[in-house]
């Protein structure tokens, strides 16, 4: 988004938190996204939300007519807040109600579960989107728009037995409405949302064998020190590695692998 548009974001998501994180539940982030599918599919409603020739207070009006009675009070009212605000282009808006119906998923999960179950759909999602990147042909059958979109979404749950409501729900989000990105992109999209509220960032780890939960903890202690903040750690297991451990915060890659070793040398070794 642009500079207009992220204002725009973060002050509807300041206005979701203070009114309406306590009543935020999974119905209310399945309406959020439905509006999103629908402003992505009905260009003249978008366009005319989203219209900066109209009155700020006459596009509120319109979303809020044409979602009432269809969905909660609270999703009529921050989706009109929506359309209040201004965006520097028309995807921009349905980009923020997906947004939305993440943070309602993500408050959901508090409310139900407490602080600590944020960190568990964040591990739901991303456990999710590397088993998919691991596999083409899972990725290809979640993709195939030939495919029944009910079929997708029980394939996706399988995929994640184990997880969360809410993760289960975003998850399903990624196969149903994936807004044109593939269902790995999009589920690390929406981790990356909630691990941004809850001020952590995700460390990509990668490792030569599978660590144990003291050796996790030891990791997780040393890479939050090395960065000041607290992190997230989404750990890969890659035989190739041989030994050592490659960290990647965003651009930032610490690679003090044996294999990185090893291409350094044979580098060396032919450019002499």
């Amino acid at each position: 988004m642009a500079g207009v548009s992220t204002e725009s974001l973060r002050k509807l998501s300041q206005l979701f938190e203070q009114r309406f994180s306590a009543e935020a539940n999974s119905s209310m982030s399945d309406e959020l996204f439905a509006v999103a599918d629908v402003l992505d599919h009905n260009g003249a409603l978008r366009r005319g939300l989203t219209d900066p020739s109209r009155e700020a207070e006459q596009r509120g009006k319109v979303a809020s007519s044409v979602l009432e009675g269809k969905v909660y009070p609270a999703v009529r009212e921050i989706v009109a807040r929506a359309a209040e605000s201004w965006w520097s282009a028309e995807r921009d808006l349905a980009d923020a109600v997906e947004h939305l119906g993440v943070l309602a998923a993500a408050f959901s999960a508090e409310n139900s579960a407490g602080e600590d179950a944020l960190s568990t759909v964040v591990d739901d999602l991303l456990r999710f989107s590397k088993t998919v990147q691991s596999d083409p042909q899972l990725q290809t059958a979640l993709t195939d728009q030939r495919a029944d979109v009910e079929a997708k979404k029980t394939l996706a749950s399988r995929v994640s037995p184990a997880a969360s409501d809410e993760g289960r729900l975003l998850i399903a989000q990624t196969v149903e409405h994936p807004r044109g990105m593939l269902p790995a992109d999009l589920a690390e999209k929406f981790a990356n949302v909630l691990v941004g509220m809850s001020q952590r960032f995700i460390a990509k780890v990668t490792v030569g064998a599978p660590l144990t939960d003291e050796h996790r903890q030891r990791l997780l202690r040393a890479v939050s020190g090395i960065y000041g903040r607290d992190m997230t750690l989404d750990v890969t297991v890659d035989p190739e590695v041989l030994g050592g451990i490659k960290v990647q915060v965003g651009d930032e890659v610490i690679d003090g692998t044996v294999a990185s070793r090893v291409a350094d040398l044979d580098r060396s070794v032919h450019s002499s």
